[in-house]
């Protein structure tokens, strides 16, 4: 073994020191495989079980609300005709509160009382047809495709009338309205006369 002077000594010690400590740092400074792949495996899991969970309850819950929506739609009373009729006699006391209303804007267009006479023969000729459609649980098209034709031919009577062709359109116009909310009406009333039996109903199974 050779001899070497201190400085030399010093020299070598401090190069194998600083490598050393250099290598430990980074080796140090590395993420540790094993352990990085074992946490993202058990945040997978963890993600994985949480979402089964959330499906399951949704699912859960659909099924209960869709179980619920098919005992209430068969225990909900069917409409009878004896509840059509009620429906369509209210119609008709309707029928002029309604186009009185949708009216009152014409009640004061010119010519005065052209234009709101032509209002209310379309709104009273188109409303009560509708709301019959509605009591019977028809569908807005349905009330609709009845009402062109009627409209077309009621509304002629207008044809000449001045100030052409306002007067004649203003029939039309309450025509389409009396209809939409003829039918609307209609509808409404219906499921109200259901409603109401419906309730009797469950009190009488509750009691």
């Amino acid at each position: 073994m050779g001899c070497y002077s201190l400085p030399t000594v010093r020299r070598i010690k401090t190069t194998m020191y600083s490598g050393s400590s250099e290598h430990y740092w980074k080796h140090r400074s590395q993420p540790n495989p094993p352990k990085t792949q074992k946490y993202k495996l058990i945040l997978l899991l963890f993600t994985s079980v949480l979402l089964s969970g959330l499906t399951y309850r949704s699912n859960a819950r659909n099924r209960f609300e869709q179980k619920q929506s098919l005992l209430e739609k068969n225990l909900r009373p069917i409409a009878t005709e004896p509840m059509y009729k009620l429906c369509e006699m209210d119609m008709r006391d309707t029928l002029r509160i309604q186009c009185d209303e949708m009216c009152s804007i014409e009640a004061m267009s010119i010519p005065r009382p052209t234009m709101y006479k032509s209002c209310h023969h379309g709104c009273s000729r188109s409303f009560y047809s509708a709301a019959v459609v509605g009591c019977r649980q028809g569908s807005e098209e349905a009330a609709f495709k009845q009402m062109n034709t009627e409209a077309r031919i009621s509304c002629s009577r207008y044809v000449d009338t001045d100030p052409r062709p306002d007067v004649q359109s203003t029939c039309k116009k309450y025509y389409r309205q009396g209809t939409k909310r003829g039918r609307q009406i209609g509808s409404a009333f219906i499921e109200q006369i259901i409603e109401i039996e419906w309730d009797k109903k469950k009190m009488q199974d509750f009691l």
